[in-house]
């Protein structure tokens, strides 16, 4: 009986992680950004809007960085974008 309990609880948990997945990036993203060097200084390094919003996000809202960083983390089968990733964005040291 405790075993079934703890393997229900052990699955929600899962699935509740898993649903939770599309917040794909935060505002530690921006320093991270910053600490690899890059010229990143506002939320706007990869959206369109100044101040995304996580329960309103729409794809469309990124530019194109933000939607390179979507299709790395596709790509690599990630479940969360790293700022690791921008140094790999095509383009000339003004693009990254």
């Amino acid at each position: 009986m405790i075993r079934t309990v703890m393997l229900g609880a052990s699955t929600v948990m899962l699935i509740g992680s898993i649903v939770a997945a599309p917040c794909h990036s935060s505002p530690q993203l921006v320093g991270k950004a910053k600490g690899a060097g890059l010229p990143a200084q506002s939320c706007q390094y990869c959206h369109t809007s100044k101040v995304p919003k996580k329960d309103t996000f729409k794809v469309d809202e990124l530019n194109e960085r933000g939607k390179w960083l979507m299709a790395e983390k596709d790509k690599r089968k990630a479940t969360a974008v790293l700022a690791e990733w921008l140094k790999d964005y095509p383009g000339g040291k003004e693009q990254k």
